[in-house]
């Protein structure tokens, strides 16, 4: 009967999961602090690429406007995450630019797209404004704001080369349109520059300015860019002194002076610029950038050109444009993408950054534990070292850990006599243990394997406490981690290598599961390295990659997954008796952890670079999904509801927690 496993049915009180939730904003512990948001709209959202995004006010709280491919404009209340009214609809095609003005006192937006038109819309009502301005000049790619004559005009930027300005009340337009770019104009930016209200514009390989009351040039083009200029923004770098950030596809960006066109400073690691925007926190000048060739978004320090800061957007293709608003009196970044999300994310600012804090490589494996009363994750990676994370302040706990195990390719943490300590096994088959509160090895390397560890998991219920280790020389070993020894004779695997083993206990003694090549799982007892003869039955010859375990009013629940693509459901068991009591349909698993948060038993699979957290008492998805900027190689979960996600060489923190 679904939603009721023998756990319920013999009476153990099972928590609803309707009483859990999980938070959808993640906060990034490399580099610490940031925090990512979950998608505006996750129903009912575009249903096409979002190409603008603009920010606003509306009844006193924040709202963020977009237009995408769908040819729709939308509305969205960036506290709740939920659209505000009904879409706005009127071009016949994407949407690619937005700006805001007011006009006769209320506040407008006004779009432009590939329909060849530019609209106008009352914030409030999202009711046309008057008749849309027919421009006859292809796509209009780029909008801004700014005045002539003391009334307020729109510029556009055309697919046609042009330039064009309209009159925003009158619907007129006021200069012959401007020629000069050799190709699409993708950028327009307005300013006052020596008292005049001038355009600053970028296509071809230039950026441009133009005086808007003469319609003529003003200096000479721009002309360092090496590509296309398809984003820019104007800032004020010091008092009276204007600069441009300019780039585009294969180009540097660069910040230019305005009054001459000269050259300020170019912005490292940021080439094929997307999309860039700036403002101003505690008295700084910061860019924001996204680029097409990284997953993350970059604060820059204008005046020193100096990366202060990420953002990890969760965006799963191509940031396309950015915005800035303040929520609650913090600054927040908007951004969307050609995937058709829209995300918000507090802009966090940091010191000048060298070389970050983080693995050298993919991190590999995580496991949690606590150092001196505080809760940690520990980390192994590719670079050949173990790190410590405190999971509530970010910070690296101690140096990094090396010695001679190649590659981490297993990783486990327990507590031994008080002292934290992790298990760490390597790609050259040796084992090490750490002893993370001294921060060094607690003993020589373990040298018994003879081939990469496969996997490693730890118990501190027996005595003594006791790490089993399982590598693809098709041996189990186990080892008392107060004397580094190993203890017993090493076993083979039933068939060939184990895969992946966890640890619980069962009838109050240690036992460990270990993934069966056909499925399953058999239990072996701690405390003599021999199988119990209590195992799964069936096979369906496919070898278990993934097992965890967690417990929950004293009964172990394992879970496993195989690598049969025709039976993807991850199954759930009753360890006692081995039997199957449910099962999750999680599709591909490349990563899975469990644990028991408040008496509710979770489990926390990864596939490709989403995230989900199960009910291991109904099996349902305890909310929605999470995703990631990259592949999903790790997770771990505690008691406490943290929820450790490792992706590339970053580690995120999710919380599960009972809902009020």
């Amino acid at each position: 009967m679904r939603g009721m496993s023998p756990l319920s049915r013999d009476g153990v009180p099972a928590v609803r999961p309707a009483a859990w939730r999980v938070q959808q904003t993640w906060t990034s512990l490399l580099p610490k602090g940031v925090t990512a948001c979950p998608p505006l709209g996750t129903t009912d959202g575009h249903t096409s690429w979002v190409a603008a995004v603009t920010t606003a006010v509306l009844d006193g709280r924040a709202v963020a406007v977009t237009g995408g491919g769908d040819g729709t404009v939308r509305v969205w209340d960036l506290a709740t995450g939920e659209q505000v009214g009904a879409s706005w609809a009127g071009h016949t095609n994407a949407v690619r630019a937005l700006t805001r003005s007011v006009l006769d006192g209320r506040p407008v937006v006004v779009s432009g797209g590939d329909d060849g038109t530019v609209r106008v819309w009352e914030l409030a009502s999202g009711r046309p404004v008057g008749e849309p301005f027919h421009l006859q000049a292809d796509n209009v790619e780029a909008l801004a704001i700014a005045e002539r004559h003391g009334r307020p005009v729109v510029v556009t930027g055309c697919y046609d080369t042009t330039v064009r300005v309209w009159d925003l009340e009158k619907r007129q337009e006021v200069l012959a349109p401007i020629r000069g770019h050799t190709g699409p104009v993708y950028a327009v930016a307005t300013a006052v520059l020596d008292g005049r209200w001038v355009a600053v514009t970028g296509g071809d390989r230039t950026v441009r300015v133009w005086d808007l009351d003469t319609g003529d040039p003003v200096g000479s083009p721009f002309t360092g860019h090496s590509g296309h200029v398809g984003a820019l923004a104007v800032a004020e770098l010091t008092a009276g002194h204007l600069v441009v950030v300019s780039g585009g596809y294969r180009t540097t960006t660069r910040v230019s002076d305005l009054a001459t066109g000269l050259p300020v400073g170019d912005l490292p690691r940021s080439a094929d610029l997307e999309a860039v925007t700036t403002t101003i926190v505690d008295g700084r000048l910061l860019a924001i950038t996204c680029n097409s060739n990284e997953p993350t978004i970059q604060v820059w320090d204008l005046k020193t050109a100096e990366l202060v800061g990420e953002l990890f957007p969760q965006h799963p293709r191509t940031v396309h444009a950015l915005a800035t608003a303040v929520m609650d009196g913090r600054q927040a970044v908007m951004s969307s993408c050609d995937g058709g999300s829209v995300r918000v994310s507090d802009l966090v600012v940091g010191e000048p950054a060298g070389k970050p804090v983080r693995h050298d490589a993919t991190i590999t494996a995580v496991a949690t534990t606590s150092v001196a009363g505080r809760p940690v994750a520990v980390t192994g990676s590719e670079d050949e070292t173990v790190r410590v994370w405190d999971l509530e302040t970010g910070d690296q706990v101690g140096r990094p850990l090396t010695d001679d195990t190649g590659a981490v390719t297993a990783l486990a943490a327990t507590q031994v006599d008080g002292n934290a300590v992790a298990i760490a096994g390597g790609k050259n088959g040796n084992v090490l243990l750490w002893d993370l509160t001294l921060g060094r090895a607690a003993g020589a390397p373990l040298t018994t394997h003879h081939g990469p560890i496969t996997a490693v998991a730890a118990d501190d219920t027996g005595a003594p406490p006791r790490a089993i280790t399982a590598g693809d020389d098709k041996t189990i070993r186990l080892w008392d981690l107060r004397t580094g020894e190993e203890t017993g004779s090493p076993r083979k695997s039933d068939h060939r290598w184990v895969h992946d083993l966890a640890t619980t206990t069962l009838g109050d003694q240690p036992v460990a599961l270990l993934g069966r090549w056909g499925g399953g799982f058999r239990v072996r007892d701690l405390a003599t390295n021999r199988d119990t003869g209590l195992q799964t039955t069936g096979s369906n010859g496919k070898p278990v990659r993934l097992v965890a375990a967690t417990v929950v009013d004293g009964r172990p629940i394992a879970i496993t997954t195989n690598d049969d693509w025709r039976d993807p459901p991850m199954k759930v068991w009753d360890v006692a008796t081995a039997q199957q009591i449910g099962r999750l349909p999680a599709g591909t698993v490349s990563a899975l952890a469990a644990t028991t948060v408040d008496g509710h038993p979770i489990a926390v699979t990864a596939g490709h670079r989403t995230v989900s957290v199960w009910s291991l008492i109904t099996f349902d998805k305890i909310g929605p999904d999470h995703a990631f900027p990259g592949f999903v190689n790790a997770v771990a979960a505690t008691p406490q509801g943290h929820v450790i996600v490792c992706f590339d060489r970053d580690i995120a923190v999710l919380t599960a927690t009972r809902s009020s």
